[in-house]
């Protein structure tokens, strides 16, 4: 058994555990359910050794469990699969499974037949079809995800914690994950923690399961003992009975705000229509866009919230349904004609994808525009460092504009990200979690970035965030995700609390979340 006992935890004001107790016992699948926010990635860490608890102890076998380190954690028996990848995507299967653990002919030459050999057995006792020489980057990413799990039980991890391993799956991908981890848990003896935002994949696999709030443990027991209304009810607390959820109101809005908008959108043509959309990941997604109004897009991790966004960008290829753009069809053929087509899109991920570290604020605004700025074959960069000053100057950047990105702040580097939108000149603009990783100043100026930009230029914006009360802050209108799924009913910000839109996602289908709305 690895059990956390009274563990608490906080990061500066904010208590991320509470008094947590949990048990992940050696040949059942645990499931750890609960909402953004609620502790269970905080949990996860201090299992996998990468925090320290701040109070109450670790214990493994019955014994008090000292990790230092996620390598502390793997050398006894203890393996992390995040839910972003940690494969190599350049290495061949073989080559990941045995990365730190090479099998060598001499003391400079590694014995690659010999890997592959035994991955290719070892592949076979889960029944997986995997060449050894394939390089990852070639799987789809059901398979990578089973090459992480396949590499953990590799190093003989004892137990092993998954964080939100299906949430970029598709349906049939799903089971066969499910599968393989119930028989993990059932054939190889291992304990199995499963943080999953889906209760109906929890309560298809799971032994047991535990619901978080707030960083405290609302309920646990035997999946056959606990109805899943509990857990849900658990997860989302005084959602649908008037109160609001955590004792919160719902965010103040302006006052024209208030009123008259709801008229003026009927009035308008929609800036965006989409009917039916698939892809990959999608499974059917309805909605519809005005100009000068805000479109909050609510869900759980995987609904399929950012999936659309990649999509109408030209990221991700769309299968089925149809869009229509400024009120002619549109077919999303990639980021640069997307560009052309008047779509702005900010990724969640601004370091990974959002902008270039080592280039200036000022080079970065100008990047998807450098063409406006050749004449003759010659850039003019004095015209376009101009403009960009111009634009960096709306939102009020504070930092070196000649330094290097990385050297500024969270929220700056939004606010340059946002400048760049704006030079565009977009008419309809994708943000996806546009407050991720900053402090609550830079939240609130962002927002107001965002309100007054939608508002003044007539933009119709799609906002992708986690966050309820950001969502009621942000949004003119508001549609839930769940699946891969959102049929288009709107819902209006004014009369919804966070706990509401909590209910809606965590809903086990969309005729529960028609009946509660």
């Amino acid at each position: 058994m690895l059990e956390a006992r009274n563990v608490s935890k906080r990061y500066g004001y904010t208590q991320a555990l509470d008094d947590v107790t949990l048990s992940v016992v050696a040949g059942e699948v645990h499931g750890l359910v609960g909402h953004n926010g609620a502790g269970k990635s905080t949990l996860l860490r201090v299992l996998a050794g990468a925090d320290r608890p701040d109070a109450g102890m670790l214990l493994l076998d019955g014994r008090r469990l000292e990790l230092g380190s996620p390598h502390d954690a793997i050398g006894r028996g203890i393996s992390c699969v995040h839910q972003e990848l940690s494969v190599v995507d350049n290495l061949t299967v073989a080559q990941n499974l045995f990365l730190g653990r090479e099998i060598r002919k001499m003391r400079f030459r590694l014995d690659i037949p010999e890997m592959e050999r035994q991955t290719a057995a070892f592949l076979h006792e889960f029944g997986l079809d995997i060449p050894p020489g394939q390089r990852v980057r070639e799987l789809t990413v059901a398979r990578r995800q089973l090459i992480e799990v396949i590499t953990a039980l590799h190093r003989n991890a004892r137990f092993l914690l998954l964080d939100e391993p299906t949430s970029a799956l598709e349906v049939s991908q799903i089971e066969d994950l499910l599968k393989t981890i119930r028989r993990v848990a059932a054939e190889r003896g291992v304990g199995v923690l499963l943080i999953d935002h889906k209760v109906d994949e929890v309560y298809a696999v799971a032994d047991r399961v535990t619901a978080l709030r707030n960083g405290c443990v609302l309920l646990s027991g035997r999946i056959s003992e606990v109805r899943r209304e509990d857990v849900i009810g658990a997860i989302v607390g005084d959602a649908g009975n008037g109160r609001p959820a955590h004792g919160a109101a719902a965010p103040a809005r302006p006052q024209e705000e208030r009123a008259g908008k709801a008229t003026e959108a009927r009035v308008r043509p929609p800036a965006l229509e989409v009917r039916g959309l698939r892809s990959e990941t999608l499974r059917g997604v309805s909605l519809v866009a005005h100009a000068g109004r805000v479109l909050g897009i609510y869900g759980l991790v995987g609904s399929g919230r950012t999936d659309l966004l990649c999509t109408l960008y030209g990221v991700e290829k769309m299968t089925g349904g149809t869009i229509e753009l400024f009120g002619r069809p549109y077919r999303p053929h990639g980021p640069e004609a997307a560009i052309r087509a008047g779509i702005a899109y900010l990724s969640e991920e601004r370091k990974a994808d959002g902008f270039v570290p080592k280039l200036t604020p000022v080079a970065n605004v100008t990047l998807p525009v450098l063409a406006r700025y050749v004449r003759m074959a010659v850039l003019s960069l004095r015209r376009a460092a101009a403009d960009a000053r111009r634009s960096l100057s709306r939102v009020d950047v504070r930092g070196d504009l000649d330094g290097a990105m990385d050297d500024l702040s969270g929220g700056n580097q939004q606010k340059v990200l946002f400048a760049r939108v704006m030079l565009q000149s977009p008419r309809l603009l994708l943000l996806d979690e546009p407050t991720k990783g900053v402090d609550i100043g830079a939240k609130r100026e962002i927002q107001q970035i965002v309100r007054s930009f939608v508002r003044d230029s007539a933009v119709a914006a799609l906002v992708v965030s986690s966050e309820e009360e950001e969502i009621l802050a942000l949004a003119d209108d508001v549609v839930v995700f769940h699946n891969g799924t959102c049929d288009g009913t709107v819902y209006r910000p004014t009369s919804l609390q966070p706990g509401d839109l909590r209910r809606f996602a965590w809903a086990a289908d969309r005729e529960v979340v028609g009946a509660a709305s």
